[in-house]
């Protein structure tokens, strides 16, 4: 070989291992005169650089190696599972599940026929919990009763006639927040060759739990009966996303399905572990199921069971507002709370005498969770015209909310409040040409359809300019 072949395959090498060597430090060999180097450095600068790195070198040689301590393996456990047999505790814990099937009314817009009503049905699942003097308690999951006009509760017994396993059931309170409720069903409704064959669920802990624990769900699956499916926990505190909300949640891979929504997730014990709640439906998802804690249901399901049971009165009272609900734009830009945002408060109504405002967000209705106008709607219905409740509000001090609590006395739906106050002639001429809108007519609740857009006052639609910012973080309203 060549000495020029030598030079360049020793230069390669010598870059990929030391990094820095430059080309005049090649000239070792007196059979060759030296190159001359390209660097700022001297040739005794550089030299002095190569007996360094040979030290450095020779120190990194003579260092000890470094010793670890072998890794333990994992063994072999003492017990092998052979085989999964879970009827015994399915035999325990199946009389303490129910079905629950919910009736709603819908509205769909129609281009050729306008609005149209029809009704929907629903399916669920519940666990039994408590029992007082008069109805058993069943809970189950917010979003499973939400909206229903009527609730009923099949049992899991044994019936000559399969109509004796049903009862009525009544909403006793739910929490959206956490996607919980409780229903009620009175024990005079439960047929009494049903009611001795019933339990009432234990309920264990998730506190405690380790991934890998078995986990055994029941529940109502596509609304066809009860059905068991077994697999593992696997995995806690997984925060979850879903349309009632972002909730922190146990896993299992126990096959979950559509009508198992409040049903019973149980550890090897028949012990409650989880409510269950939802599963991954993506494309790429498999086996991926979850439930809510009952750890974190107790403490809601222990304050939802001890309310007074409301049945749906006809002529209900009134706040004398007009709600909207907040959007999740909202909340994100502007820090608003959950809630029914007051876009409008009648005058002389119930809720001005409360001193409740234009602009605050209602959150709590006699100690129930208001979360949006859907939900005010569906707690107003339970109280009479002339009772007195307890509302939360949640005022706007700058760039924060505080905690408001007032007292008010529901007013009835003839007394007026919800009726637009009537037009005076010089506004009519005075808005004439203008930019201004014609107050809209009344619908046919006697309650007038919105006229106006949430103004500045609030700071909320500063930025947005010219347009329409309230169709877009806030959708439609109501007026109760």
């Amino acid at each position: 070989m060549k000495n020029w072949k030598k030079f360049a395959a020793l230069g390669i090498v010598g870059t990929m291992l030391v990094g820095g060597a430059s080309l005049g430090a090649f000239a070792s060999d007196g059979e060759e005169k030296s190159e001359i180097s390209l660097s700022l450095t001297d040739n005794a600068a550089s030299a002095e650089e190569e007996a360094t790195e040979t030290e450095t070198e020779e120190k990194v040689t003579e260092a000890p190696a470094v010793k670890y301590d072998q890794l333990e393996t994992t063994g072999s456990t003492a017990e092998a599972i052979h085989a999964t047999d879970v009827s015994d505790i399915v035999r325990n814990s199946m009389p303490s599940i129910v079905a629950i099937t919910t009736t709603q009314i819908e509205t769909v817009e129609s281009y050729f026929y306008g609005t149209q009503e029809y009704q929907a049905m629903g399916k669920g699942s519940g666990v039994i919990i408590a029992q007082n003097d008069t109805e058993l308690l069943i809970a189950t999951n917010n979003h499973v009763i939400e909206g229903a006009e009527d609730l009923t509760v099949c049992f899991t017994a044994d019936a000559d006639d399969a109509d004796k396993l049903l009862a009525k059931a009544v909403v006793k309170g739910s929490s959206p927040s956490t996607d919980l409720a409780v229903i009620a069903v009175s024990l005079a409704d439960i047929d009494p060759d049903v009611f001795p064959q019933l339990k009432v669920a234990t309920l264990g802990s998730s506190s405690d739990l380790l991934v890998g624990e078995p986990a055994i769900v029941i529940g109502n699956a596509l609304g066809e009966g009860q059905s068991v499916s077994v697999g593992i926990v696997s995995a806690l505190e997984r925060d979850i996303t879903t349309e009632a909300g972002t909730f922190t949640e146990l896993q299992t891979d126990a096959a979950i399905n559509l009508g198992c929504s409040g049903g019973a997730i149980l550890n090897k014990k028949g012990e409650v572990i989880a409510i269950t709640d939802a599963k991954a439906t993506a494309d790429y998802a498999d086996d991926m199921g979850y439930g809510i804690p009952i750890d974190t249901a107790v403490p809601i399901l222990q304050n939802l069971i001890n309310r007074q049971t409301r049945d749906i009165v006809e002529d209900h009272g009134y706040l004398g507002v007009t709600v909207v609900p907040v959007s999740e734009e909202a909340k994100m830009m502007y820090n608003m709370p959950a809630g029914a945002f007051v876009f409008e408060v009648g005058e002389g109504s119930a809720a001005e005498e409360a001193g409740i405002e234009k602009g605050n967000i209602i959150t709590k209705l006699d100690g129930m969770e208001v979360n949006s106008s859907d939900a005010l709607v569906d707690l107003i219905q339970y109280y009479e015209a002339g009772e007195t409740v307890t509302v939360e509000l949640q005022v706007s001090e700058g760039s924060k909310y505080t905690t408001k609590e007032v007292e008010v006395t529901l007013q009835g739906a003839s007394e007026g409040t919800d009726v637009a106050p009537e037009k005076k002639e010089e506004d009519t001429e005075a808005e004439t040409g203008s930019d201004k809108e014609e107050k809209a007519p009344e619908n046919e609740q006697g309650a007038p359809e919105m006229e106006e857009y949430p103004s500045d006052d609030y700071g909320f639609f500063d930025f947005f300019g010219e347009g329409n910012p309230y169709e877009q973080f806030f959708g439609n309203g109501g007026r109760f």
